[in-house]
Order: structure tokens, then sequence, then C-alpha cells
């Protein structure tokens, strides 16, 4: 066998051995059309989930073996196989019971009357307190409150809008978009391979590889932690005692601290001040005095779309620092400071920070508009939410469903775009 690619086949199962046997707390975002989402994956689904990824990885990579020696029918049979292993990891996640019931919710809006359809919310908000120990719910249970009223109303459609809103707002993005951009370019290899084209298949099970390294480098990352300690943190502070939390955000506070100095320029600036809310916090609880709730659960927010930010890198694959000037970046920085001013506007109310936001957003929006990248069709989407931008501006200290609902649809159209970037 050639050298080279021996070392690569031999040192590729290690490698992701490494990386797999730590625990995944990432926030990514799953697919073109998907809400944003804060899942984390359960103490018990984890060495599953590992076992069954590694063994899929090592499929795709004796697939790449099967090519080099021209067993092009078995490299089909190993990927095959590859793609079942994913499709069973995203069956058998925490999340499946109630995305399954909710699809089951939407499917009988086709064929049943919207007061027969109600009876399906009482599972689903069943199945929503079960997982909410280690999975932030809010959200879903917000959007299936909406459905229930819309149902009420005998509006089916608004029913429908909602329940779909509900199962994006579930998706474990630190499991289900690396297993989606494999699974796409495991595809193309499937495609290359059925046209006998078995090198650009392996080109492409390179990538597949690579995406995979990268993605799930960053999985367990400082950043990340941080993220899900904050989450656990607002989740528990109504219980907590002053002093708990305390040491809760000081945790917080020291990953954030390791992901400030290891991360890159346009990351540090906000990942420091962030950290100094928390000092802040702390200071303020170990003298007596009170925190807010809303203030914890503005700092989980800014954590959460920092930690999105950088899964937005990781999952296309770029670094901040080698993309200042791509279409992409611009769009990843945009959707930042839109969480941003939402965390302003809705859960802190100071609508002139929001205003400083919006208007941070709008400026990387029209960078993106202006690259030679953007085609005519995606210039005019950007402008268009450069437009709800402005039109959010213009009334700051609104709050109310409304308001959370468009910048849901804002982010959810910002993530299109840089997904298919």
């Amino acid at each position: 066998m050639n050298k080279k690619y021996k070392v690569c086949f031999s040192i590729i199962p290690f490698l992701l051995l490494a990386v797999f046997a730590t625990r995944s707390h990432a926030q990514i975002i799953q697919s073109n059309n998907m809400a944003l989402t804060d899942s984390h994956i359960m103490p018990m689904e984890s060495s599953t989930i590992t076992r069954t990824a590694i063994v899929a990885l090592r499929r795709i990579s004796q697939a790449r073996l099967d090519i080099y020696h021209k067993a092009l029918p078995k490299a089909q049979r190993d990927l095959a196989e590859a793609v079942r292993l994913m499709d069973t990891i995203k069956d058998e996640l925490s999340t499946s019971t109630v995305k399954n019931l909710i699809e089951i919710a939407r499917t009988h809006l086709e064929y049943e009357k919207a007061e027969q359809v109600l009876h399906d919310l009482p599972p689903i908000y069943s199945s929503l307190d079960t997982i909410s120990v280690y999975i932030p719910t809010e959200k879903a249970r917000w959007y299936i409150d909406r459905a229930k009223g819309y149902l009420e109303k005998n509006d089916k459609p608004g029913a429908e809008r909602e329940l779909a809103l509900a199962g994006n707002s579930l998706i474990v993005i630190e499991v289900e978009l690396p297993l989606l951009k494999m699974q796409q370019y495991v595809a193309k290899a499937q495609g290359y391979l059925a046209a006998k084209n078995g090198k650009k298949a392996d080109e492409v099970l390179r990538v597949a590889e690579l995406r995979a390294m990268d993605l799930y480098t960053g999985i367990n990352s400082p950043l990340l932690q941080a993220n899900k300690n904050l989450w656990l943190t607002y989740r528990n502070f109504s219980t907590a005692t002053p002093s708990d939390t305390k040491v809760q955000l000081s945790q917080a506070r020291k990953y954030l601290s390791t992901a400030a100095a290891g991360g890159g320029v346009r990351g540090k600036k906000e990942i420091t001040e962030l950290s100094s809310e928390l000092g802040e916090l702390e200071k303020r609880l170990a003298g007596e005095g009170k925190v807010a709730e809303f203030e914890i659960k503005a700092v989980w927010e800014k954590s959460k779309a920092l930690a999105d930010r950088s899964a937005d890198y990781l999952s296309a694959g770029l670094s901040k620092e080698e993309t200042t000037l791509n279409i992409q970046s611009n769009l990843i920085e945009a959707k930042l400071h839109v969480a941003y001013a939402e965390t302003y506007q809705v859960t802190t109310s100071e609508p002139e920070k929001a205003i400083k936001e919006l208007d941070t957003a709008y400026a990387y929006l029209l960078k993106a508009s202006e690259n030679d990248l953007a085609g005519p069709a995606a210039r005019k989407k950007i402008l268009g939410i450069g437009s709800s931008l402005m039109a959010l501006k213009a009334n700051p200290e609104k709050r109310d469903a409304a308001v959370r609902e468009r910048y849901d649809t804002l982010k959810e159209e910002l993530n299109s775009l840089i997904q298919k970037m």
C-alpha cells in the first residue's frame, strides 16, 4: 500500500476516538431552515452516540480503503452502513420522542379537525417536562402554547407553523449538524461510486473525514462548556442559594477566560466582555446584593449567541481570521448581533443597547450584500433582512410575542443564508 495512504487510514480512527471521547455540549445550527436551539446531550446518551459515531466514521475510512483497492461495490456497502448508523444516532436521541409526537400532531392537522389535534398536545408537554432537566425547552413550550391557541381558534395553518418551529427548536445541534454534514458528503460519494468514479468519491470522503474532525474538535470547547454551565445556572436559579449561583457563575467565567485566551481576535472581545459581566454578578452575590433572574437569563443568552457563532464558523470549516472579507463571515457576525439585540430588547429592556446591536448587525448585512459572492437572489434576501432589522429598531421598547417571533424569523433567515453560501 502507498505509504501516504497507510498513514492516513491508520491514524484517523485514533484521532476520531480522541475527539469523540468527550461529551458534547455544542450549539450549532442544524440545517438551512431550522430554528436556533440550545439542546444538549443527556449523559446516558453520550457513550452510545460516541460508540455509534466512531463505527460510522470507521466505515467511511474503510470505504476509502476499498476505493484505494478498486473494490467499489464494497465501498458502496460500507457507505450504506455508515448512513444507517448515522440515522440510528438521530433516531435514538433523547429528543426523538417529543419530536416524533410533534410530527404526529402535524400529520393529524392534514386530516383531523383542530379540536381533535388538541388531544395530541398533552403528551408533547409531558415529554418536554421529561427532557427539560438537560435541555432548554422554554422556546419549544412557547411555540406549543401558541399552537394550542391557534388550534382553539380553529386556525390550522397557524398551528402548523408553530408546531414546526417547536420541532426545529429541539434539534440537538451538536449531534445532528455534524451528522448532516457527513451525510451530505457521503451521499455525494455514493453518487460518484454509482458512476464508477472512485477518485472523486475518495476526494469527497476525505473532506467528510476532515469536516468531522473540525466539527468535533470544537464540540467540547471552553466556550461551549460555559454556555452549558450558564444554562444550568439559569435553570436552577429559583431554587439555588446565592452562594451556589456565585459558584456556578465563577465556573462559567473560568471557561470563558480559557476561551478568550485561545480564541480569535473577534471572539475575544465579546467573550471578555461577557466574562466581566459574570464577574460583576459574582461581586453582587458576594456582597449580599440581589441578582434578578432576567440578568442570569441575559448572560446565558449571550453565551448561547457566542457559542452559535463559534459553531457557525466550525460548520463552515472556516476560521474567523481567514474570513474577514467572506460573505459567510459577515452573515455570521450579523446573526450574533441580532441575538444580542434580542437579549437587550426582550430580556433586559435596554432599548438603547438593542438599537446599537441592530445597527451593527445592519452594517454587517450591508457588507455581505456588497460581496461579489452574493448573487441577485441572495442580495435581495440580505437587504430584506436588513429592512426587517430597521423595523425592529423603530420600536426598541416593544417586548411582546410578535417581537420575539420576528427575532426568531430573522435568525432563521440568516441561518439559512449562512448554510447556503
